[in-house]
């Protein structure tokens, strides 16, 4: 399914930081990309990441490492994005659906979404089954970014868009963005846009391209 490219508003507090940010989405009346291997950038290979930590709701690090040993999805949003705001209850719902055997979803908030506003947000749209993370500076999600993989995402699913946008500003500011990480803690794929998630999607994606 395609998705259209949005400028997001302004925010307020750190709002000249994150000016040139991009919120990617598919139409509202759409239920987002179809979550297949053919919707994600595939590295050329495997990426091993340094040591990475996001931060959780008692503002203590959580190293990435933390869920290495099995195949998972890292899935960057933000409370300010209004396609990440609509895409996280379904993402919450196949979390749930997955339980506690996996694969792992991991959410991460990004710059802009302070852990107050996670969790105003997580309490009013009942999230229960992710865990509440953020990234306050961004710096995971661009460490994480492969910008030729994020190019091939949008080049799959709406390669229209590429004319209005660079490499760097996906890689730096495009959410919602899912990441696929293998049992190695290594990115394999990438793609950007709000999702049509389901359990059975996120294991066949995860099981064709992470093994």
């Amino acid at each position: 399914m395609a998705f259209s490219l949005t400028r997001r508003a302004a925010l307020t507090g750190a709002a000249g930081l994150l000016a040139t940010s991009r919120a990617f989405s598919a139409p509202a009346e759409d239920k987002g990309i179809s979550f297949v291997p053919n919707s994600f950038g595939v590295l050329a290979k495997p990426r091993v990441l340094p040591a990475l930590s996001v931060k959780n709701e008692q503002n203590q690090d959580v190293p990435l490492s933390h869920w290495f040993g099995k195949p998972f999805v890292l899935h960057f949003w933000a409370t300010w994005c209004p396609p990440c705001i609509r895409e996280l209850p379904s993402v919450n719902a196949t979390a749930k659906a997955l339980g506690a055997d996996g694969p792992q979803i991991v959410t991460v908030a990004v710059r802009g979404s302070t852990i107050p506003k996670v969790r105003a947000f997580y309490d009013a749209h009942q999230i229960d089954a992710l865990p509440l993370l953020v990234d306050p500076m961004s710096s995971v999600m661009m460490e994480t970014a492969d910008q030729d993989a994020l190019v091939e995402s949008v080049k799959q699913v709406r390669p229209a868009d590429l004319k209005d946008l660079t490499p760097s500003v996906m890689s730096l500011h495009g959410v919602p963005r899912s990441l696929l990480l293998n049992a190695r803690g290594e990115v394999v794929a990438e793609a950007i846009g709000n999702m049509d998630w389901s359990a059975d999607a996120v294991r066949h994606t995860l099981s064709a391209l992470a093994g």
